[in-house]
């Protein structure tokens, strides 16, 4: 595939996913999804005031100062337009970085529930994920560590991505010297992480633990460190998706994936899941992603059953 149509594909998801992004946050009635929080803080910084001077609460300012920064650009438009634009901008570069260090099949993560449920909401996630194909995303750490890190940890930092890194935080510490400890403030009053983090989410939880039958694997580590963050739910598990090796793996994450939706419709939300929305988190996305890991030693191990049988037959 040339870089031109890379680049047509790339326009093209997009725009159309940003298009329906701003759609979906102007039927929700919700601003710019979970990037009012971002876009409120860019326009403060625009007027001077401290984006963290918020009670603690609804109107609290939870995400780095670098989030914001990297909002101002989209500050002077409507909500609902800036959401649609920035999920759209996202979307076409993780399209494009699919395309030219991925593989085509792995734009199958955009028909996935994580990703879908991350477009109602003009989520960070896709931008997020474009780390996993570029280290030069590695600014993205500064944004939401506790999903960035991950993917950081799970391959080699390149120059430019500690280069940009590095120079993001040093003008945000230029612009509020002390935005450090006013988000370490903020967070310590937030309460939309809900402990225990996946791995210990009892009966299922350790079972993850197996993966480390294949620890070489670049994909095991994304598994495990993914599974000691805390995290909501279900944009923050889409890098889940990135453990499959082939169109046949992604499909079946894909339709894994979506198995809470009807559960969801059943018991009228996340709350009122029976045993809790983290163990249907393990069941439909976490486990699926181990059983693609693991499948090819297990399959492995049939083999060679099978030759053992044959043998003593």
């Amino acid at each position: 595939m040339t870089n031109r149509a890379r680049l047509g594909i790339a326009l093209g998801v997009g725009i159309l996913l940003g298009m329906l992004c701003g759609i979906a946050l102007s039927r929700i009635g919700n601003g710019a999804g979970d990037f009012n929080w971002p876009l409120r803080a860019a326009r403060d910084l625009l007027a001077g005031s401290d984006p963290y001077d918020y009670p603690p609460g609804p109107l609290a300012f939870y995400y780095p100062l670098p989030a914001a920064m990297l909002a101002v650009p989209l500050a002077g438009m409507p909500n609902v337009l800036a959401g649609g634009v920035f999920f759209g901008v996202s979307c076409g570069i993780l399209a494009w970085l699919i395309l030219r260090n991925g593989e085509p099949w792995q734009l199958l993560i955009f028909l996935s529930w994580p990703f879908f449920y991350a477009l109602l909401y003009a989520q960070w996630t896709p931008l997020i994920l474009c780390l996993y194909f570029t280290p030069a995303f590695l600014p993205m750490l500064l944004v939401k560590p506790q999903i960035a890190l991950p993917l950081a940890l799970t391959q080699r930092p390149g120059r430019l991505g500690i280069g940009l890194t590095l120079a993001l935080g040093i003008a945000s510490l230029a612009i509020y010297p002390t935005w450090l400890w006013a988000w370490l403030g903020q967070t310590s009053t937030y309460q939309g992480f809900i402990p225990p983090p996946p791995l210990l989410v009892l009966p299922l939880g350790p079972l993850l633990l197996l993966a480390l039958f294949r620890y070489r694997e670049r994909k095991t580590w994304l598994l495990l460190t993914m599974s000691v963050m805390p995290q909501r739910v279900l944009y923050d598990q889409m890098a889940l998706l990135l453990v499959a090796g082939n169109r046949r793996e992604m499909l079946i994450l894909v339709l894994c994936s979506w198995l809470s939706l009807p559960a969801l419709m059943v018991f009228g939300g996340w709350i009122h899941l029976p045993g809790g929305w983290k163990l249907w988190i393990l069941i439909t996305l976490y486990l699926p992603a181990l059983g693609v890991i693991l499948a090819p030693m297990l399959a492995g191990w049939v083999k060679q059953w099978r030759i053992q049988l044959e043998n003593r037959n």
